[in-house]
């Protein structure tokens, strides 16, 4: 009988010592010597590829992003009068401007690339590197519909780039709580358009806060007043095709144009352009 009791005490001391191990062994990380393990998280959701860093602002908040994305998708759909989009694709989350420079060759808030099926977007909430990278809130709307817009139209040709970045920025709708009408009556009253020419021929190096809203009214003047099938048709062929498929040189579409935003905003619009012109918060 005396060696009995021995006996069921070694029992739960092993297990004990045994369970102790196995969660020193899971929390253990590997010796990876230079390299560096980073972690990120996935979702599928339809035909879209959601990806979050594993940890920090665009994790906590990855389902309330999701969320936004979604809605986006839905509301660009909606402006382009399409009942679905199909189209497989990955939406990626980077926590800062670096990082996803680093890992895709391009570090802008945002970025959508055609031909690799991807939208990129910066996302973090740390005051330091927003300020050091001039990072703005994810321009979610804005590059979805360039997704959205590339696969109902193709990538446009080099004199309708205006078109995919007005379409963009007329679908995002506000900056700094202004419309995109009402910043085009303020440049048109203050003389600071931009010569068409520079618009479709010289896009990317015109002021992005003067040639990205004038190009958004100029879209949605001509989708609101000759539909999207002409829009998609100029898209496709491109400027020089103009007159062509609407039938009217573009001089006379850009004075009907500059009149009926007159006659909708009679009072130019107040606009603090030093701070508006830092870019959209």
């Amino acid at each position: 009988m005396k060696l009995i009791k021995p006996l069921l005490f070694l029992i739960p001391i092993s297990i004990i010592v045994g369970c102790c191990d196995t969660d020193k062994q899971q929390e253990a990380k590997p010796n990876l010597g230079d390299w560096q393990l980073q972690q990120k998280v996935t979702k599928q959701i339809k035909n879209i590829e959601f990806t979050f860093p594993g940890e920090g602002y665009a994790f906590e908040k990855r389902d309330s992003l999701v969320a936004e994305c979604l809605k986006a998708i839905d509301e660009n759909k909606a402006i382009l009068e399409l009942e679905e989009f199909t189209n497989p694709y990955k939406i990626k989350f980077y926590p800062s401007k670096a990082i996803m420079k680093h890992e895709t060759g391009s570090g802008f808030s945002g970025y959508a690339d055609f031909w690799r099926k991807t939208v990129c977007l910066a996302a973090t909430d740390d005051k330091k590197i927003i300020e050091e990278e001039n990072i703005i809130a994810p321009p979610i709307q804005h590059e979805l519909m360039h997704m959205i817009a590339m696969e109902q139209w193709q990538h446009p040709p080099h004199s309708s780039l205006w078109m995919n970045e007005g379409l963009a920025t007329y679908a995002t709708k506000y900056c700094n709580g202004i419309t995109t009408d009402q910043i085009y009556r303020y440049l048109q009253a203050n003389e600071m358009l931009v010569p068409t020419d520079s618009i479709v021929n010289h896009f990317y190096d015109t002021d992005e806060m003067i040639g990205y809203h004038q190009a958004a009214y100029m879209v949605e003047f001509l989708i609101t007043n000759y539909g999207l099938e002409k829009f998609g048709q100029l898209w496709q062929q491109g400027f020089e095709n103009f007159e062509n498929i609407y039938a009217t040189p573009f001089s006379e579409v850009e004075a009907k144009l500059n009149e009926a935003i007159i006659a909708k905003y009679p009072e130019v619009p107040k606009i603090d352009w030093e701070s508006f012109k830092k870019g959209c918060k």
